[in-house]
């Protein structure tokens, strides 16, 4: 049976008009290419759908019990058209970003409110977990974009640089190092480092940095969360060692951070998606909001 969406159109016509002529009209199409189409409906369906004088079109019993379904099955239709087009016209959707929890919290937020202002119809569910945790919720669909550190095996997912800048060192205002304006790495070999544990993503980054330079790090503590790693900075356990948008913490005047040189090593903060989905309208949209912002802060630093 092969029954096409423009002879169900012919088909709910006719029975709201009760008339080959105006339903003709009403669907711009010629009265005999009406009723080709209704023949045709009919003969798919191996009965007649209508009774038809000179005077008045009349339902059968076939087409009474075939004109509510088919009414619906158009009505739905034209439903799903309508929410697809608010889609693409970014009025409808959800989207889910994941981050870290400190740059959820210090920048996300204020991105997410920027989005809600702009999208209001679109939901929006943020999610704060590890780097490492993000390309897995890529992966299998459960969030739509990321933003973090750039993963290891970054060749599976695109990924695209929102932050760049240097590593930094954040020390206890009351260390020896805190007087220095600028910190050598080799400053660091021999302090006790605050760092986070050895599964995040940019502790892995950090151990190849050492270790290109030659280097061994003393640990003095390993902490899974990178806000964990401030306040123990903070209480005097040790230095740590920051991603670019640690210079986006405000300071309570507990720790200073000091740029780390000879040499500076440099790390990005990026927004990743899968490379085999396209972008959803919504998620779409939020990228935009998050390539403004991220322009807007990168003229705002130093």
């Amino acid at each position: 049976m092969s029954i096409s969406l423009r002879q169900l159109e012919a088909f709910v016509a006719v029975c709201n008009e009760g008339n080959f002529s105006k339903a003709a009209q009403r669907i711009h199409i010629s009265q005999s290419g009406l009723s080709i189409l209704i023949r045709d409906l009919e003969q798919s369906l191996e009965c007649r759908l209508f009774d038809r004088s000179t005077r008045q079109v009349c339902l059968t019993d076939a087409g009474r019990e075939f004109r509510g379904p088919a009414a619906r099955l158009l009505a739905d239709l034209s439903a799903a058209v309508g929410n697809v087009k608010g889609l693409a016209s970014r009025q409808h959707g959800h989207v889910t970003v994941a981050a870290p929890p400190l740059l959820m919290s210090r920048l996300l937020v204020d991105i997410a409110a920027r989005f809600r202002a702009a999208y209001p119809h679109i939901a929006l569910t943020l999610r704060d977990i590890p780097s490492e945790a993000i390309p897995a919720g890529i992966a299998s669909a459960q969030i739509d974009l990321g933003i973090g550190a750039l993963p290891e095996d970054h060749d599976e997912y695109l990924t695209e640089p929102l932050l760049e800048g240097p590593l930094m060192a954040l020390v206890p205002r009351g260390h020896a190092l805190a007087r220095r304006r600028v910190l050598k790495w080799s400053d660091l070999a021999a302090t006790p480092l605050v760092t986070l544990t050895p599964e995040n993503t940019f502790r892995q980054f950090l151990d190849r940095s050492f270790a290109r330079l030659g280097l061994r790090p003393s640990i003095a503590i390993e902490v899974v969360q990178l806000a964990t790693v401030i306040s123990l900075v903070e209480a005097g356990f040790g230095v740590a060692v920051m991603p670019p948008y640690g210079a986006l913490l405000p300071s309570d005047g507990g720790t200073v951070a000091r740029p780390l040189r000879e040499p500076e090593i440099r790390s990005e903060i990026v927004l990743i998606r899968d490379r085999f989905r396209s972008p959803s309208a919504a998620a779409a949209a939020f990228i935009e909001v998050v390539r403004e912002a991220a322009g807007r802060i990168a003229t705002q630093r130093p």
